[in-house]
Parts: C-alpha cells; structure tokens; sequence
C-alpha cells in the first residue's frame, strides 16, 4: 500500500461528525421561496451591448431567459453569472425595463482581453522544493466565437508543453463542439509503490467531439493516443517490459452544468458520468476505468450556499500501470491531510462546504486610475467558507469500509479577484486532531 493509505482507523470523529449534522440541518432549512422570485413580467426581447468583439448568440447561448419567458430578479442574477462565468468579460449588467409594449432586457457587456500573454510559476503539488515557470499565449475569443486557442511551456520541475484548440459550436444548428490537443511532459515519479527517483515521458494527442443538447447537457466522445516512456524501468509500473506503453484511449463522458458561476459557484448542480477505455489490443495496457463528480450548490437563506460533492472513480478489466493509479495529495485533497498522499487504483470521497457572504461580488470602474479598457472593471469578493472532507483510496482485492476513510474539516477565507481568479486561505484539522494552515490558488469546487 503506498503512503498514507490505513485499512483501520481508531480515531475519534465526534467533530467531524457534528459539522457534518450542522451542514444537513442547514440544508434542510433552505426556503423554497426565495427573495427575488416575483415574476415582473413575461419577457418581449434581449438586446445585448458592449460585445465589440462577441458573437450575441454566445452571450444568448448562456442565458435561461428569452422572449416568453418569465421574468424575475433570481433569473437575471442568474443569467448575469453564467455570462459573467464565459470569463470573456469583465463586466455583465442586465436590466428589465419596457418600453411602451414592448418588455425587454438589455444586456450591456464590457470585454477582456482577447489573447493574453501568461506568466506561469507555481509550485508543484503546492510543494516550495517543487518550483516550475514558463510562459504561454492564449486566444480565448477567437473569431469573437469563444473558441480558444492556448499555447504553453513550462521549465524547472516537471517540464511541459503542450497546445490545445477548441470550438464550443463549431456547428451551430447542431449545437456540436470540437476540441483537440497535443502535449509533452516529463514527470517525476509520484507512487511510493515503486520507489526511485526516475522520470516519466508522456506524450498524448486527442480529438474531441461533443453533442449539446441544451443550456445544460451535454454528451462528449474523445479518443486519443497516449505514449509512457520511462527512463529507469520498474517492473509493473509500465506493463511492457521495455518501459514503453502506447496505446489507445476513449472516453465517453455525459455532463450537467447548471451552475451559475464555474468559477465560485452559489446555486445550480454539476454532475459528470464517464467511462474511459485505455487500450484496444495494440499493445499491453487493456482496462476501463469509469467514475462520477456529483455536486449540488443549495442556496440558503442570506445568500448563504452548501456544497454537497461526491466523486468516485473505479477500475475493472486489465493490470493498471503505476502510471495511472489514482491519489488523494495532488489533484484531489482532503483539508486536513493536505500533502499528505494516498494512493490506489480506485478513489472516493466527499465534501460538505457552507460558503457564507461576506462582502460582495461587486463589480468596480477603477479606470480612473489610467489602466486599459480591459482591465478597468474589477470585480471583487469575501466569502467565509466552512468545510468537511473525506476520502480513500484502494487496490482491487482490498477491503474497505468506513474506518477507512481518512476526514478533516475547518474554515477559511475565500477571495474572489479579478479575471476569475480565486485564492483560498484556511485552517483544517485531521480526524486524528492534528491541524494545518492552506494556502490554496486552485479553483475552488
């Protein structure tokens, strides 16, 4: 078992199990009507402004609200999010009004830049030993269509490259989306499984294409190439025994998006079911691996929201090479056990977060101070965040029940910036009592 990974655990949880109780009863006390839900009038129009580069059906694209519709507060502050969430804007006003019949909403818009030079410097895996920069261009509005196109290179650990192109409807009357992309990255060894400082090559190229079917659903094929190439072989962390692993992949993936901001979420539901085959016979890697993010953004009285997430991930089929066992301490964490790694074939866990306003969003002209159009429309936010995470990981034939299960939980401050950028501050104890401070830069669920 690699490191962190416990089949018994003989530690207290009353605390953890009373902020868990403390976030159900808060939920079931949501209002089900909420304020803003008056319906002001049945919708004639929308005319859109300030979209000098955009395509309006973009804009329109994203919005629950249209000619017949119904017309409240709650959906205008819901269709402004979703807009603001495109992250092709830096502010998103809507206004109802009539004008003698005629009722109408006006969208007025004002936009980022376009293509956008970004510094990159960071930490691998949040560790300061780990330090990594580069740099990249992205076109994130190309044809003013949303398509995006981004290019990078990252230095020092874990060199990258990699490039990458997408269209969100390449094909408007059927509402079909393309994506596609190539990357390189050399990657130091993460499992404990296999121990050694030795590098791993992957090389990857895919195509995707994604059906649609409305604002919120959407049913996606990719396939692919994957090449593994270490230079130090470990018997089973590749499955040839020359340390060379090409093979093909495909996945399937249903998803549903409702939230009403990606970036920092207060309402909606998000939930994506996949099932990824990796290997058709050409060679020896051959399994499946299938799994699920479920999330429900309840919102509560005073602005306040719970987040309710469970996600899973699970293997059947063939050997799975150490390359693609799965870990809690890198991309997925549980508060509490910060950096500490867990690690197996298969993974589940859980997360009860309350997200408690405390000033804002609010959007702000600051171009008063001489910066350019772009950038002069700030858009701010605090919010008090109190959490529970839990997780586990395991190896097929290995029994787990619920003292498997490694929890914490805490409370921090969140910071919503400009340009959709958000950093987390926070302290988290370990259900074995033992406590952290985080500093956070990933978005957030």
């Amino acid at each position: 078992m690699g490191r962190g990974h416990r089949a018994t655990h003989h530690r207290s949880r009353q605390g953890l199990l009373a902020f868990t109780t403390a976030l159900l009863i808060a939920s079931t006390q949501a209002q089900e009507t909420r304020p803003g839900s008056e319906v002001l009038g049945i919708l004639d129009t929308v005319i859109v402004a300030g979209n000098t580069a955009t395509e309006t059906y973009v804009i329109l694209n994203e919005m629950t609200l249209g000619p017949g519709s119904e017309v409240t507060l709650e959906a205008i502050q819901y269709d402004r999010r979703r807009i603001y969430g495109l992250g092709l804007f830096t502010r998103v006003d809507i206004y109802y009004d009539s004008l003698q019949a005629t009722r109408f909403l006006y969208v007025e818009v004002s936009e980022r830049w376009h293509l956008i030079p970004v510094p990159i410097f960071g930490f691998r895996d949040g560790d300061p030993k780990k330090v990594y920069f580069g740099a990249g261009i992205l076109h994130n509005n190309l044809r003013g269509r949303n398509q995006k196109l981004f290019a990078f290179l990252t230095l020092g650990y874990d060199p990258s490259v990699a490039v990458s192109y997408s269209d969100p409807l390449f094909d408007h009357d059927n509402r079909l989306a393309f994506t596609s992309g190539l990357s390189y990255a050399r990657v130091r060894n993460r499992s404990e499984l296999y121990p050694g400082d030795f590098s791993v090559n992957n090389y990857t190229a895919n195509l995707g294409l994604s059906k649609r079917f409305n604002l919120f659903e959407t049913l996606a094929l990719s396939a692919g190439v994957r090449g593994v190439v270490v230079n130090e072989y470990q018997p089973g962390y590749t499955l040839d025994p020359e340390g060379r692993d090409i093979f093909l992949t495909a996945t399937l993936a249903f998803t549903y998006d409702s939230r009403d901001l990606y970036e920092y979420a207060s309402r909606g539901q998000f939930a994506e079911l996949y099932v990824a085959r990796n290997g058709f016979g050409e060679g020896k890697v051959g399994f499946f691996r299938m799994g699920g993010d479920l999330r429900l953004y309840t919102p509560l009285p005073f602005g306040v929201t719970l987040l309710s997430r469970g996600v899973a991930t699970i293997v059947t089929g063939g050997a799975v090479p150490g390359y693609m066992n799965t870990y809690f301490g890198y991309g997925e964490r549980i508060r509490g056990y910060y950096t500490t790694v867990f690690e197996g074939e298969s993974l589940a866990g859980g997360t009860l977060e309350l997200r408690i306003p405390l000033f804002g969003p609010r959007t702000y002209d600051v171009s008063s101070l001489g910066i350019p159009q772009a950038f002069s429309f700030w858009r701010l936010g605090v919010s008090l965040a109190l959490f529970g995470d839990t997780g586990v990981t395991w190896f097929r034939g290995q029994k787990i029940g619920l003292r498997s299960f490694s929890s914490g939980y805490g409370g921090g401050i969140d910071l919503l910036l400009p340009y959709s950028f958000v950093v987390r501050t926070s302290y988290a104890w370990s259900d074995a009592g033992q406590g952290e401070f985080i500093l956070d830069l990933r978005r957030p669920l």
